[in-house]
């Protein structure tokens, strides 16, 4: 049978020099990888070691050489489990990864994500291994300081009279005692994971919805709101909520803090706040610097604004956070934040054609519409995501493509209005159409560009 042979081999006539010049490159690419490489033989005993090697020990190679590799040195049982562990590999051919402590030559201990693989016996040498370490010293060291920041964190507020919460995602993933007592129950696992607007009255979803996008787009916490909560078995319970951006586990959170309002006390912002006749075209006008200087710097915007009533609460802010939204979504679609985005208001008759082609589906009656459109030009898209903007898992999805529109969808709702997405040659449009409030008033143009050009 023929002998086996490994991707090396070459015939008689070549194998030297072909050997010689494959050694010279492995040679150089120890030299000069930044991850660490041991060879050894048996009783893991050193054979040789590259530059970066002799670095993560400070030793030189000769005084390297002369010692054997050892892992947790201050811990003689976490030592021994590793050893166990990597020959119970190795004798199984297999390869052995951990992470183990090591000692640098100045006394400071060192963590390392180490492999080691089995180099069988051949040709009268016998067997050995291969290890390949990389410092991750300062990666320990930062999940230390998350779980320490965590503990503390939750030492801090468990034992608070005030509930206390916390939301990532759109899902509930931290309640203290107080708050898992307040939603009706003691039992944490049938809180934590859920949505978190399935603890709040279908009422106040649309002031939710804006108080977070807000925070999501400013990143400043919210005033405290009185906001009706759903216990467990769906009783309702009336609690004035603050809200603040933090950082979860590594992830943008909302940290909520509340106080039980008395009975009798009425909530603020509720529904039967008094409305007023709002123009969206002083609205987009008054977000203008804020979507030139923060929500799209680096694009040239244009407005073409005509007047545009709708019916909206007083003191509201969710019509500026919708609008936001809306270009904020639009704006994403940009490459490196660069081309053309141009908002538009108008007031707009919609057939039961051009209605049902908003969403949610059959939302819309026909009728006059006030109309916020925002356009990307030279967008680039991916051919899934117009269909998948209103998943409330579409910002996991498509990573750095924007917001998603679930959440403004939400609001849009609320105001008994909807969105529409239309996509093609480059170009992105979303729609968001209110209810008119009366006839239009005298229309107004302004056009806007910011200091960076358009890509040509």
């Amino acid at each position: 049978m023929p002998s086996r042979r490994s991707a090396l081999d070459v015939s008689e006539h070549a194998s030297r020099p072909r050997a010689a010049a494959v050694a010279r490159k492995l040679e150089w690419f120890a030299s000069r990888t930044q991850q660490a490489i041991f060879v050894g033989g048996a009783q893991r005993t050193l054979e040789w070691a590259n530059e970066a090697a002799c670095s993560l020990c400070g030793l030189p190679l000769e005084d390297l050489l002369a010692r054997r590799l050892e892992l947790f040195p201050d811990d003689p049982d976490a030592e021994r489990r590793a050893a166990q562990h990597v020959s119970q590999k190795l004798s199984a051919g297999e390869t052995a990864r951990l992470e183990a402590a090591i000692r640098h030559r100045d006394g400071r201990a060192l963590w390392i994500d180490l492999q080691v693989m089995p180099v069988p016996a051949e040709g009268g040498e016998g067997a050995g291994w291969v290890a390949i370490a990389e410092d991750i010293t300062e990666r320990k060291r930062a999940q230390a300081a998350l779980a320490d920041s965590e503990e503390r964190y939750r030492n801090l507020v468990e034992g608070l009279s005030e509930p206390v919460a916390v939301h990532s995602q759109g899902r509930l993933v931290y309640a203290n005692r107080a708050a898992i007592e307040l939603l009706g129950t003691r039992s944490p696992e049938k809180l934590l994971g859920r949505p978190v607007f399935d603890f709040l009255h279908p009422d106040c979803h649309a002031l939710a919805v804006e108080r977070i996008l807000k925070m999501e787009l400013v990143g400043e916490p919210a005033e405290p709101v009185v906001q009706t909560l759903l216990r467990i078995d769906g009783t309702p319970v009336d609690v004035e909520v603050s809200a603040a951006p933090i950082v979860w586990r590594g992830e943008p959170a909302i940290q909520l803090t509340g106080r039980v309002v008395e009975a009798g006390r009425e909530a603020e912002g509720g529904a039967g706040a008094p409305c007023a006749l709002v123009d969206l075209a002083s609205v987009v006008l008054e977000l203008a610097p804020r979507i030139e200087d923060r929500i799209a710097p680096r694009a040239a915007v244009s407005f073409d604004l005509a007047g545009a009533l709708v019916a909206a609460p007083e003191e509201s802010r969710a019509l500026a956070e919708l609008v936001c939204a809306v270009v904020a979504q639009t704006a994403a679609a940009l490459p490196r934040g660069r081309g053309s985005l141009r908002l538009q208001t108008s007031l707009c008759p919609l057939s039961h054609d051009e209605a049902s082609a908003f969403v949610p589906a059959d939302a819309l009656p026909s009728g006059l519409f006030a109309l916020v459109e925002a356009c990307a030009k030279d967008a680039v898209l991916d051919p899934q995501l117009p269909g998948a903007l209103f998943e409330a898992s579409f910002p996991a999805r498509f990573r750095g493509a924007g917001p998603g529109l679930a959440g403004a969808l939400r609001l849009a709702r609320a105001h008994r209005g909807a969105l529409r997405v239309t996509a093609g040659e480059g170009e992105l449009r979303i729609a968001l159409a209110l209810p008119a409030a009366q006839r239009p008033l005298r229309a107004r143009s302004r056009a806007l560009a910011n200091v960076l050009p358009a890509p040509r």
